[in-house]
């Protein structure tokens, strides 16, 4: 599995530092940004599969903490330390221009990281890949990765991919694929695919048309 953030190294001696880096908000997967740049992968070792991650999502805003990895068995010759440098800034530089820390009105498109001192009134049509704390008002689709903090008031479409902590206050609509931590106050409508076994969190009002697919709470 790739980890956010995922990257392909072009080598390209034309280009300042010998390189080129490809990235996509849409995607993490590496097979699929080579699908959608139209590489051909084979043993030349003419790219190389890079990720760039914090330890944990929950620590996705700090972006110190990050560190560069190749994401595959072999690293090629042309991948120098003097490389690995320059993609290390310019990946650094792309996840700062990415974390949101203060008031947003509208979030729409592309890809957010949301810092614990973010206040966001709406949000979809983007991907927003950690909520480490902060509030999101309104989540009218698009997909949330990773919840670890924080207050979501409203989910009325998109995607919560795994809801590991914070408060999710009304879920009107949309998916919420895991919940394995926090608190869902009441859900409303949309669906709950699966409540971990090692679930610690608490859920509140379930209503119709709303479904839980699989509760695994002992």
């Amino acid at each position: 599995m790739c980890n956010f953030k995922s990257a392909i190294v072009v080598k390209e001696p034309r280009n300042k530092g010998g390189f080129q880096l490809l990235m996509s908000p849409w995607t993490e997967s590496h097979s699929e940004l080579i699908t959608i740049h139209k590489l051909k992968d084979d043993a030349r070792l003419k790219f190389a599969r890079v990720e760039f991650s914090p330890p944990s999502l929950d620590q996705a805003y700090l972006p110190d903490t990050y560190k560069l990895k190749i994401d595959e068995e072999r690293t090629p010759s042309w991948f120098t330390a003097e490389m690995k440098e320059a993609v290390t800034a310019k990946m650094l530089a792309y996840i700062k221009s990415i974390i949101v820390t203060g008031d947003v009105q509208l979030l729409i498109g592309g890809q957010f990281v949301i810092a614990p001192t973010a206040k966001v009134e709406c949000a979809h049509s983007m991907v927003i890949n950690a909520m480490c704390g902060g509030t999101l008002t309104a989540m009218w689709g698009g997909t949330l990765t990773a919840m670890c903090g924080g207050t979501l008031t409203e989910m009325r479409g998109g995607t919560l991919t795994a809801m590991c902590g914070g408060t999710l206050t009304e879920m009107w609509g949309g998916t919420l694929t895991a919940m394995c931590g926090g608190t869902l106050t009441a859900m409303r409508g949309g669906t709950l695919t699966e409540i971990d076994s090692w679930f610690s969190g608490f859920i509140g009002k379930v209503l119709s048309p709303a479904k839980i697919l699989t509760d695994n709470r002992k």
